[in-house]
């Protein structure tokens, strides 16, 4: 009999799915295929054993050689990623549905985004000298209570 508070194999792969997708690891690869793809002749035709070999490679070089991880994030991008059907698709095309997938702009688009984030940041966030002197004192203050 086995023991009721050991995982199943599917609750375990379900735990290892939900916690590649809360860490945004997927996104993060999706984009990065995509990157290649658009990269790396883009105008050449995708096939299917390129969808399978950029999922195995990349889970592979962010979690280790086949470690239970690495298979979870693989099966979890082969979920991802669009199956190659017979209608001939381009590198270029291809990486627009991952990037689609992945919920993400291009890349100058996310460039300009943080450009415009990070101004935002910066004029906001300019600290007075009043502000500062009032983190100081109450950095003491919390210094002096922990002692």
């Amino acid at each position: 009999m086995s023991d009721p508070t050991q995982l199943s194999q599917p609750d375990e792969a379900l735990r290892q799915t939900r916690a590649i997708e809360e860490a945004g690891d997927l996104r993060q690869l999706l984009t990065r295929i995509a990157d290649r793809l658009t990269e790396n002749l883009p105008g050449r035709a995708m096939r299917e054993v390129n969808r399978l070999a950029y999922a195995r490679d990349y889970s592979d070089a962010e979690h280790g050689y086949r470690t239970p991880m690495a298979l979870a994030v693989e099966r979890t991008l082969l979920r991802q990623m669009p199956r190659i059907e017979a209608r001939p698709i381009t590198r270029g095309e291809y990486a627009l549905l991952l990037r689609a997938r992945a919920g993400r702009a291009t890349r100058a688009e996310r460039v300009a985004e943080l450009q415009r984030e990070a101004a935002e940041a910066f004029t906001a966030a300019r600290p007075r000298e009043d502000q500062a002197l009032a983190a100081v004192v109450c950095a003491r203050i919390d210094g002096n209570a922990s002692a």
